[in-house]
């Protein structure tokens, strides 16, 4: 144990006690996840449980592995400490002394005494692991904001917008034309002239740095005030003078050119400024807008008249001469009064530049200002916005009682990356777990690398971290490093340690500290029989634009020798080197794109990481355009789109062709017509799975061979997500289409709409310095590791001021940023603004050094050694870098030959294994309708089920048989049961209708009998009516009365007493559920219907014979109405099969007669299984006697309302229910 809180420890997993703060900083690849988890443990069974404990690091990504590696180390640990239940404290301790797992040991010395405490401890901990929060600090101010929204005074919901960047770019638009507008036309003329009006695009990027940064000081400077009637003072003048009168000067045979000063005014520019430039000038300024001086044509003659002004006023216009000669030129009246003209135009140049930069200052402010008003109007907000929501809430008096409550029911945070939170962030963190009047009741756990904070241009600021490190250190916090890298091998780690010792100031305060290898061990990479060979490898190039070239090439070379032998990874097995073993990272993508091509000319291999949105890729149209169609079915521009596109795969010929026959467009009108339908009624997905069948989208996308297969497969997958997902919180057909529309014309960054990996991304891995940060490789080459410094954030400048505290006069730094100005800021705040951007160049460089586990090759280019950036920073500190495991690669002459394997054809040996004695079954499925359609051969005339095509429809098990006509009637059925169309197509729309309408309001019935006809049961309709026309001539055009008595029938079915007299309209919302899905899953035997017979005989019920369902695993099904009728359960199955045309036809005995010779007794019987295994898993308590009701049959061409008349109730014995169970069994 540490006694002085000043001194650093370095064994953080065993040495931090939970209360007050903690930083703890660990250096790349020193193991900071596992310390991270380790210490996890250790917080469950020492102090909280995990809805207590709040984790948070910088991406989703950390986090969901964050979360793994956590409950991972808790499983191990649980499963280590059972091996010492039982043991005394004695054995327990001589345990502890011999483990080498600094977690392991603390908990055995710890817990000697209660090993069974910390096993029942570690349980419940596991079992409450979910509620441990792990996640971005973005996601836990909106969980704080949700959670404690009454305390936080932040009652309102607020969504988070996915269009941040469209609401920025909209109130730049708004804010620029409200200046424009309100400026004098001149100065917009002028600001036009110089090419300082730029579009919106042009002043985004500067807007949006600045809007990560909001809680900086923004310096901005007053409007500068532009006379223009300066320049119309001289229009006379330069009317009435003639430069001719200079013509010894300037002419090139003239007296006096041979003086004039050739270094200044070179290849005759002093004749050209005489004859061409001025002239021009005064063309302009003679004429009636003088403001045309500042067009673009005439920026030479400008540049030319203010280089002759610098000359003038330095006296360098001649050279040695009569000063008579000189005095005549200087003191001449013309020569005057152009001087004062050029003057006042510079003057005047000089302040349109300043309006530029003034411009970009107003709209970052005006922006910031008018944003979150923007997003209040809108119900949005943004997570950087939602911060400072938060920020806001914890001030004063009632924010500290929020802080207070959240502490109370937070006490502990980690927050990983703390390297890379912003100020607003931390000032967040910091009222709640490090104010000084509570710090000490939580406890608040800080881990980071000074060394890896890189994300300056997200809003990062080194100044973040060391005004919080200050913070720290005066409220007694505890520091912690972590120094032993695990990631590299030892020579690895040791030749960059004594690199960046060559110059440990990194800049902004971060200091270097010396790093040794860890104990994890590495299989050494074996390099011609020698281990490790010099890890740390200088490629100077002879020429830069090679670089590409020379990184491809050496990649080939050590693939070559992977594949002779000669270079692999000794561990277990030799391990080869392959491609997805190196890396080559840059500062920039141009880089990047160079060594792809050079990889791929020379057919490498190559992943590199997409950075496009999926709604950049041109399968996204297509989706659009399928989109389009459905929406607009009798649009055939649209549709003819639609089939253009790749998904559905028509190419024009095909479509010429199509539009040529009887039939056009009308068939995929249909089509499209019957998904608009689905997709009102049964939502998006539903819609676009159908779509997706109906038109072999899939099959489409893969027809015709091409490279880009796999990418249109996968973001078409991934386009059908974001759109189901957005679905729901887009409710309406059109606001879903409306919104995908508007993402395809500002495709973004998000990270949910970047582009998935392929599962064909293997190869060598190319990435930006920033991408690889977290990630380690093999081998890693290292572009540009010598280039000269550019800053890459050109729009802002960086600096600080020292303010002092108005109440206690403590000074404190603060980050003001600026307008990037180099005339108008000052000398220091430009220096400041660059040493930022170096020292954050260097820690950039570090992360790159630290990436490789074995081996790193750094691309130089200056020969001359005289390069202090990039890694030459700390390479030629002191000379050349000198050290064992470092060496300077030399340069391939030429590219390595293609390795070739000799091909031989191994031996097979194949050997046969003996045939199983069980027999195992993929999970198939079966149906009802599948059973049916495998009668034996001599059932298949007495039904005609059999001889229909397999379709999983409501009606496909409904089928009419030879009916024997009764020759006198007693009582016939209604004209529209007898009329009413029969076979499949119109059980369907039977069973639509009694799915969709309200049993109990009979206002909407005809409605919605009217729509299912026209929108999709048309052929059906015409079918119906015609009948209609024939047997009606008289009421031809009312087809009201064809409604009405549909729904008349409707209503007959609805009031017909069933059972103890029960009506179906008597249902209630909540009591039945209609077309009911279910999957019966099947024993792993075969289906025994053989069995399933026998039962039914010894119940006095006569089936057909069933052929075997040999590969069935699940019975799926769809029941038409499952219902509660106040005390059982019950199902019911429609039926529109005709039996006759009198209602004696369908009397109970007829029914049975036909439910027999169509199987419908097993239909029941299954359906009951099904009803009675969902009421076991749904009801409580659930007695099969009690419960279980049986099975109505609706034979709705018969039913007129009388009881006993068109249906038939069937309730078998429990012991019936019970064996079938039985006989089914369940799949294990």
């Amino acid at each position: 144990m540490i006694s002085s809180h000043s001194a650093v420890s370095y064994q953080p997993i065993t040495d931090i006690e939970f209360s007050g703060l903690h930083l703890i900083e660990a250096s790349a690849g020193t193991g900071k996840t596992f310390t991270l988890s380790s210490l996890m443990v250790r917080i469950f069974l020492e102090k909280y449980l995990p809805n207590q404990v709040i984790a948070t690091t910088f991406t989703r990504a950390a986090a969901a592995e964050l979360k793994t590696r956590i409950r991972l180390r808790l499983q191990d640990m649980y499963r280590d400490l059972q091996a010492y239940r039982g043991l005394t404290e004695q054995e327990v301790l001589a345990q502890a002394t011999k483990q080498s797992d600094p977690l392991m040991k603390h908990v055995l010395c710890h817990f000697a005494t209660r090993m069974d405490y910390a096993c029942e401890r570690l349980k419940l901990v596991l079992d409450q692991l979910d509620e441990l929060f792990v996640g971005t600090l973005d996601s836990f101010s909106q969980k704080l904001l949700r959670e404690f929204a009454f305390e936080s005074g932040k009652i309102e919901r607020a969504q988070i917008t996915d269009d941040a960047k469209r609401y920025t770019r909209q109130l730049i638009h708004d804010v620029l034309r409200e200046w424009i507008q309100a400026q004098p036309q001149a100065l917009i003329d002028g600001l036009y002239n110089i090419g300082a009006l730029k579009s919106v695009d042009a002043f985004v990027d500067v807007v949006e740095n600045s809007l990560n940064f909001t809680s900086a000081q923004f310096q901005s400077a007053p409007m500068p005030v532009l006379n223009w009637e300066v320049l119309t003072q001289f229009q006379s003048f330069i009317q009435h003078s003639d430069l001719s009168d200079l013509h010894a000067y300037y002419e090139l045979d003239g007296e006096y050119y041979t003086c004039i000063n050739g270094t200044s005014f070179r290849n005759g520019a002093f004749h050209d400024l005489f004859t061409v430039h001025l002239p021009q000038l005064a063309q302009v300024l003679a004429g009636e807008n003088v403001l045309q001086i500042f067009d673009a044509p005439l920026a030479s003659a400008r540049e030319a008249a203010f280089k002759f002004l610098d000359k003038f006023e330095q006296g360098k216009i001649f050279k040695k001469c009569p000063a008579e000669v000189s005095d005549g030129f200087y003191h001449h009246p013309l020569i005057q009064q152009w001087v004062e003209i050029i003057r006042h135009l510079g003057i005047l140049q000089d302040q349109l530049e300043q309006l530029q930069q003034y411009l970009k200052a107003y709209l970052c402010l005006e922006v910031k200002q008018r944003l979150p008003q923007l997003l209040q109007q809108k119900g949005e907000t943004t997570f950087s916005q939602q911060i400072r929501t938060l920020a806001e809430a914890l001030q004063g008096e009632q924010g500290q009682r929020f802080a207070i409550f959240v502490q109370a029911r937070y006490p502990l945070i980690l927050v990983d990356e703390f390297q890379d939170t912003n100020q607003d962030q931390d000032d967040m963190l910091a009222s709640i777990w490090r104010h000084p009047q509570r710090y000490q009741k939580g406890c608040m756990i800080m881990v980071g690398d000074r060394k890896q904070a890189i994300y300056g241009f997200r809003g990062g600021d080194m100044l973040t971290f060391l005004k919080a490190h200050q913070d720290i250190k005066a409220k007694q916090g505890r520091e912690y490093q972590l120094s032993f890298n695990h990631r590299s091998v030892k020579e690895l780690v040791e030749v960059v340690d004594h690199l960046f010792q060559q110059q440990p100031d990194f800049g902004e305060q971060v200091i270097y500290d010396p790093i040794q290898a860890g104990s994890r061990p590495h299989p050494a990479l074996i390099d011609q029989g020698q281990p490790n060979v010099t890890p740390l490898r200088w490629l100077m190039l002879s020429d830069k634009s090679k670089e590409a070239e020379q990184v491809a090439w050496k990649i080939r070379a050590l693939l070559n020798q992977s594949q002779t032998g000669d270079l692999y990874l000794q561990a277990e097995q030799a391990q080869l080197l392959i491609e997805d073993d190196i890396a080559v990272l840059s500062r920039n993508h141009a880089g990047l794109d160079a060594v792809q091509s050079a990889l791929e000319y020379l057919g490498i291999r190559v992943h590199r990481p997409s950075r496009k949105s999926v709604f950049d890729h041109p399968i996204a149209q297509d989706v659009a355009a399928l989109l389009t169609a459905v929406l607009h079915p009798y649009d055939e521009a649209k549709i003819k789109r639609a089939l253009l596109s790749r998904l559905i795969g028509l190419n024009l010929k095909q479509l010429v062709e199509q539009e040529q026959t009887t039939e056009g467009l009308s068939a995929y009108i249909a089509a499209f017509d019957h998904l608009r339908e689905l997709w009102l009624q049964q939502g998006f997905l539903s819609a676009w799975q159908a779509c997706m069948n109906q038109f072999n989208v899939w099959q489409n996308l893969v027809a015709q061979h091409s490279k880009d297969h796999e990418r249109d497969v996968v973001n078409l997958r991934h386009l059908s997500e974001i759109l189901s997902q957005h679905s729901e919180h887009y409710q309406g057909v059109q606001n879903l289409y409306h919104w995908y529309l508007k993402q395809l014309q500002a495709p973004s960054q998000r990270d949910w709409e970047m582009e998935r990996k392929l599962s064909s991304d293997a190869g060598i891995q190319l990435m930006t310095i920033h991408q690889s940060k977290g990630l380690e490789f093999k081998i890693v080459f290292l572009l540009g590791a010598d280039k000269p410094f550019k800053d890459q954030n050109t729009a802002l400048n960086f600096s600080t001021i020292d303010v002092a505290h108005p109440e206690n006069g403590q000074v404190t730094t603060q980050r003001v940023i600026a307008i990037q100005d180099k005339q108008r800021l000052s000398s220091e705040a430009l220096a400041q603004n660059e040493q930022r951007s170096r020292a954050e160049q260097n820690r950039l460089w570090y992360v790159a050094l630290t990436r490789a586990s074995h081996r790193v090759y750094a691309m130089m280019q200056d020969q001359q050694q005289k390069s202090l950036d990039a890694l030459a920073f700390w390479k030629y500190q002191h000379g050349n870098f000198q050290h064992p495991f470092s060496f300077d690669e030399q340069e391939l002459a030429e590219c390595p030959p293609p390795f070739k394997a000799k091909i031989t054809e191994p031996k097979l040996n194949l050997q046969a294994q003996p045939l199983p004695t069980q027999r195992f079954y993929a999970r198939g499925k079966t149906s009802f309708s599948y059973l049916a359609q495998h009668l034996k051969p001599h059932q298949i005339a007495s039904d005609q089920l059999a001889a229909q095509d397999q379709k999983l429809e409501q009606a496909a098990d409904e089928q009419d048989h030879l009916i024997v006509e009764r020759s006198t009637l007693t009582q016939p059925i209604h004209w529209i049961q007898h009329n009413f169309p029969k076979g499949t197509l119109a059980g369907n729309f039977l069973h639509e209708i009694f799915e969709h309408v309200d049993f109990q309001d009979q206002s909407e019935w005809i409605a919605e009998i009217r729509r299912r006809f026209k929108n999709d049961y048309g052929s059906l309709w015409d079918q119906l009516y015609s009948i209609y026309q024939q047997d009606f001539p008289e009421n031809e055009q009312n087809e009201n009365q064809l409604y009405q008595w549909l729904a008349d029938w409707l209503k007959q079915v609805l009031t017909t007493p069933l059972h103890q007299g029960f009506q179906l309209h008597q249902l209630q919302a909540g009591q039945f559920l209609s077309e009911c899905p279910f999957y019966l899953a099947l024993s792993d035997r075969v289906l025994a219907m053989r069995r399933i017979q026998q039962l039914f005989l010894e119940y006095q019920i006569e089936m057909p014979d069933f052929l075997e369902a040999h590969a069935a695993r699940y019975l799926n099904g769809s029941i038409d109405l499952m219902y509660f009728d106040g005390s059982q359960f019950h199902i019911a199955d429609y039926k529109s099969n005709y039996l006759g045309k009198d209602f004696n036809d369908y009397r109970a005995d007829a029914i049975q007669q036909n439910m027999r010779q169509s199987s419908y007794w097993l239909q029941a019987a299954l359906y009951l299984v099904a009803l009675h295994r969902y009421l076991k898993v749904k009801l409580q308590h659930y007695q099969i006697e009690q419960h279980l009701g049986g099975a109505t049959y609706l034979y709705l061409r018969g039913m007129n309302g009388q009881a006993d008349q068109g249906y038939y109730y069937w309730r078998p014995d429990t012991e019936f229910i019970l064996r079938l169970d039985a006989i089914l069994g369940y799949f294990d």
